[in-house]
Parts: C-alpha cells; structure tokens; sequence
C-alpha cells in the first residue's frame, strides 16, 4: 500500500475547552463524554498498524493531558513498540508539568493549540481564562527539549488580525513549528452539534467564521528564507512549509490546495468535503473513524480486539485499504 495515513488516537472524549469551533467530541465522532482507552488498548492498536508501514502515531482526544496514564503509554510505545514518531497533542495548560516527564519517556513533539495572544479573545474561543497558564506550558515544554509545535486556527474576526503576532511570538518563544489551518467550513455539517456555540459569537455556521489564507502567505513568502510543499503520509491537503531567518517552520494547510477522496467518498452526501481522507482516527470508544462528518462508515474494534492479533489486523487491512485507493482531487469549490 503506497499511501500510509498518520495515526491519530484519541485517548479519551473530552478537552476542558469549550471552543466554539469545535464539537464537543472533538475531532472524533459523536463520542460519550468519560469514555477513555487504556494502556494495552493503545499499544496493542499501534503495534497492529505499525505492521503495515504505519509510522506517525498522534495521541489526541479529548486532551491527553487530561489520561492519567500518558506518560506509562508513551514509555511503551516508544520503548517496547519501537514507534518511530510520536507526538502529543493537546490543549491544556497541565501539559507543561509532564513535559519532563514526556521527555524522557521519549515523545517526539508535542503539540499545543494557541490561536490568541489576547487573553480576552482566547477566553472567548475556549470559555476558560488561562492562556496566561498555556502560555507557561509552551515555556515549559520548550525548556524540557520537546520539540514544539503550535496549531493555530485562523478565523474571520477573531484572529486573522493577529497572525504576523503569533509568527513573532513563537519565534521569540523558541517553538519549533508553526501550523496555520483554515477553518474546517462544512465541519457543522456532521452529526454532532455545536451550533450553539457559534450563535454565542454572532456566527451561524462554520462558513461565518472562515477566511482565506492568502494575506498571511503573501507576508510569509516575503519574510522567509525558503519554503517547500509538504504532504502527510501522502494524504491530506498539500501544504506550503516557511522556514523563517529564526529559524521556525511556518505551515500552511489551506484546504483549496485539494485532498483526497476514496471509494467510500463516492456516494457521501458531503462530497465534495474540506478536510476529506487525512488521517486515520480511533475513538476513545474502539472505533476507526475516517473522516470527521460521517458516523456510518466508522469499524468497531471491539470484537477484533477481543478475538486477537489475526483479526485486528484483519480489520486494519481492510481499513486501510480505503486510503491505499484513494485519488487526489484538486480544489473542488463547492463547498
């Protein structure tokens, strides 16, 4: 199979956020809030794709954070599963105080979403008051040696007027990458609502708050020394990779560079869709997930968990065969 996906795992159901551009599960689908995996779950399922090539694993939510056995599961998976590249990604401001730990347990990045450096405004996104806390974390992990990624969504009038800000502010605060994402504009179309977090800030759908990239790319393409095209796993969106004078990776995922579809995508409703096949997802809840607005394609892992090693990687096969045809489509505008 040419086309591998990155892994993510969503290790339990909910972040503490109450952003109004995300659902209540997050990047999952509909999944109960206290649901969470263990340990062996997580290191059985990575061990399963890692026999078909899979080598980027993100361990996501929920908040990982927020599971207790992080650090004992990052130790396993780096250690006794032998996973080439392992990311954390989170949100909250007590991931600072495990970074340490992280560290030495061998994690390979951890990820932190900051889309504000406005305390008013990041309270209005997430509806907590800590980005003064969030911020410390970033220190902390930049001073443990993790090398630091920050995910930045930008929206129409609420961040996009600080974008060149947060370039600076993550250069001056040793961070090693900086992500740029479009808001995912059809992402209210799935069956989980949030459409009354939206109406909280005068937005009615997830097109209110969307907006072009193009303002920021034209700055960065003037700043930055070099820049190139970068792809994960050979899916997703093509992106746009700044290396700026200081040093940091600036990337852009603008969804009008295109994405992938497959088989499955043919007949969905939602086709033409923004974010498409980019990753590979399990639910806190044992399930695989493909996309972000469908619940009806998703694979139950309970009964192959159960069963054992020749069935789980049956049912991983099958899975990713799914990608393995998929085709890339350039932009498709409708949506």
């Amino acid at each position: 199979m040419a086309k591998i996906p990155q892994v993510r795992i969503a290790v339990n159901a909910r972040c503490g956020r109450a952003c109004f551009f995300c659902r209540p599960s997050g990047e999952s689908i509909p999944t109960a809030a206290g649901t969470m995996l263990d340990v062996d779950t997580v290191v059985t399922l990575c061990s399963a794709f890692q026999v078909f090539g899979a080598c980027e694993f993100k361990l996501t939510g929920g908040d990982p954070a927020l599971w207790p056995p992080l650090i004992e599961c990052v130790h396993r998976l780096k250690h006794d599963v032998g996973v080439a590249h392992l990311e954390v990604i989170s949100r909250h401001p007590s991931i600072g105080s495990l970074a340490g730990a992280l560290q030495s347990a061998g994690v390979d990045q951890i990820n932190l979403s900051m889309d504000t450096l406005k305390s008013e405004t990041h309270r209005r996104i997430t509806g907590v008051d800590d980005l003064g806390d969030l911020q410390e974390a970033l220190r902390k992990v930049v001073r443990a040696g993790v090398p630091c990624k920050i995910n930045t969504v930008v929206m129409h009038g609420v961040n996009d007027a600080e974008l060149q800000a947060i370039v600076r502010h993550c250069e001056a605060e040793g961070v090693t990458q900086l992500k740029m994402l479009d808001v995912i504009r059809d992402l209210d179309n799935g069956a989980e609502s949030f459409k009354g977090r939206l109406v909280q800030i005068g937005a009615y759908t997830m097109r209110d708050l969307y907006t072009p990239l193009d303002g920021i790319v034209e700055w960065l393409e003037e700043q930055a020394t070099s820049n190139c095209r970068v792809v994960q796993g050979g899916l997703g969106h093509p992106m746009r990779s700044y290396r700026m004078p200081s040093g940091l990776n600036v990337v852009v995922k603008d969804h009008r560079a295109g994405a992938w579809y497959s088989n499955i995508c043919a007949s969905c409703r939602h086709y033409p869709c923004h974010d498409a096949l980019m990753a590979i997802r399990v639910t806190s809840d044992r399930r695989i997930q493909f996309c972000l607005l469908r619940e009806d394609t998703a694979i139950d892992l309970g009964d192959a968990l159960r069963e054992g090693a020749n069935a789980l990687q049956a049912t991983i096969r099958a899975a990713l065969d799914v990608y393995a045809s998929a085709t890339f489509a350039a932009p498709l505008e409708v949506l």
